[in-house]
């Protein structure tokens, strides 16, 4: 779990630095290839088989955000831990 600061920091990546991403033909492509998708198979469904997929569409979303939260985490701490690295091997003796 992230502390209020890293969840502040995630959260303005998020906003200012993933423009280029949105902006990604292929990305877009991939984004519209899914939607495609999900609608060819909504339209196979009955109503109660489209809620069970919007739930486990859910909980994918849910879970890829986690893996995204932690990744970034863990970039962070190595960030972190390469700058502690290279004070020690910069400062005089």
């Amino acid at each position: 779990m992230m502390d209020d600061l890293t969840q502040c920091l995630y959260e303005f990546v998020l906003d200012r630095r993933m423009k280029g991403l949105m902006e990604d033909e292929r990305y877009r492509a991939c984004c519209l290839a899914a939607e495609l998708q999900e609608e060819r198979v909504v339209s196979f469904l009955n109503d109660s088989q489209r809620e069970e997929l919007d739930q486990l569409l859910d909980q994918v979303m849910e879970q890829s955000n986690m893996e995204h939260a932690y990744l970034f985490q863990a970039a962070l701490d190595l960030v972190q831990e390469l700058d502690a690295l290279g004070r020690r091997q910069v400062s005089p003796r």
